[in-house]
C-alpha cells in the first residue's frame, strides 16, 4: 500500500516555522525543523482537532527554538573567562550600589572614589604583594605556551585581580562608611581590616581559579578524576587529573609531592 505525500502546511504554520528558525542555532536548524514540521502536519490531519491545541502547540515550537538556543549559550560561555569576567563586573556593580546611595550623585560618587584612590593603591598593593609571597603552588608546563596564549593568560589574570581588588574595596567601604559619622575612629581601623580580609580570600580564590583552568583556552577544567593508587607513589602516578573539555591537554596533580614529582604538571594535547 502506497501511504499519500503528505500536503504542504497551512501559512501561517509556515511563517512560524521560518521566524522560529532563526531563533534555533545552525547546527540544530535542520533536525529541529524536521521535527517540528512533521509535529504540525500531524496536528492538522487529526479529526479532532482543537484551537487551544494549535496555540499550546505552537507556543511548544516557540519555547523549544528559545531552549535550543539558551541551551547552546551556556555550553558556549559555561566555564570561560568571558563568564567570569561578567560574573566579576556585576559583582563591581553591585558593590558600587550602595556607595552611590551613600554619596547621593554618580559625581558625588567619582570624586569620593578619586579622593580614596591613593590609599585603595597602597593597600592593594601590600595584600598583593603578601598574596603572591604566601602563594606556593607552581605548575609545571610540559611544552612552553605560545606568546599569544601566554599574554591572553597574563591580562585574564591581571583583571581578576583588579576586579577582586575593587570588589573588596568597595564592599568594605559599604559596610563602614554608614558609621564614619559617629565612629570616625573606628571606622578608619575596621575598613582597612575589612579589605585586607576581603582581597586575601579573593586573592586566593583566583589563583584556585587560574590553577584550574585551561592553559590554551582558559576553560574551567572538567571535575577531577582520581588515578593511581597509593602505593604507586614511587613507581608510577598517584594524583589526580583534571581534564579540558576541548582537548587542549590535562592537569596531573600529584596526591604526595616526591623527589621526583614535586609540583602540578600541565600536558598539551
Amino acid at each position: 500500500m502506497i501511504l499519500p505525500l503528505p500536503s504542504p502546511l497551512p501559512r501561517t504554520d509556515r511563517m512560524l516555522l521560518r521566524a522560529s528558525l532563526w531563533l534555533t542555532p545552525p547546527d540544530d536548524r535542520e533536525s529541529w525543523l524536521r521535527c517540528w514540521q512533521a509535529e504540525l502536519w500531524h496536528r492538522h490531519h487529526l479529526r479532532d482537532a482543537s484551537t487551544t491545541g494549535a496555540a499550546d502547540l505552537y507556543a511548544g515550537l516557540i519555547r523549544d527554538a528559545l531552549w535550543l538556543r539558551c541551551e547552546s549559550w551556556r555550553i558556549a560561555f559555561t566555564g570561560t573567562a568571558v563568564l567570569c569576567l561578567l560574573v566579576l563586573s556585576t559583582l563591581l556593580l553591585l558593590t558600587s550600589l550602595p556607595l552611590l546611595v551613600l554619596t547621593g550623585t554618580p559625581h558625588a560618587l567619582m570624586l569620593f572614589l578619586i579622593a580614596a584612590g591613593p590609599r585603595f593603591l597602597c593597600e592593594a598593593s601590600l595584600v598583593t604583594i603578601v598574596s603572591f609571597a604566601t602563594t606556593s603552588q607552581y605548575i609545571e608546563h610540559a611544552a612552553r605556551a605560545a606568546t599569544l596564549t601566554q599574554l591572553r593568560t597574563r591580562l585574564f589574570e591581571a583583571a581578576k585581580l583588579a576586579f577582586v581588588l575593587a570588589i573588596a574595596f568597595l564592599f568594605s567601604t559599604d559596610v563602614f562608611q554608614p558609621i564614619e559619622a559617629t565612629h570616625c575612629f573606628l571606622a578608619e581601623i575596621l575598613q582597612p581590616l575589612g579589605f585586607v580580609l576581603l582581597a586575601l580570600c579573593g586573592l586566593r580564590w583566583s589563583f584556585r581559579d587560574g590553577d584550574g583552568r585551561c592553559k590554551q583556552c582558559l576553560r574551567a577544567l572538567a571535575s577531577p578524576a582520581r588515578v593511581g593508587r597509593p602505593s604507586w607513589n614511587f613507581l608510577d602516578t598517584n594524583g589526580t587529573e583534571l581534564l579540558c573539555t576541548r582537548g587542549h591537554g590535562l592537569l596531573s596533580i600529584p596526591q604526595i609531592e616526591t623527589s621526583w614529582r614535586r609540583s602540578s604538571r600541565w600536558i598539551a594535547a
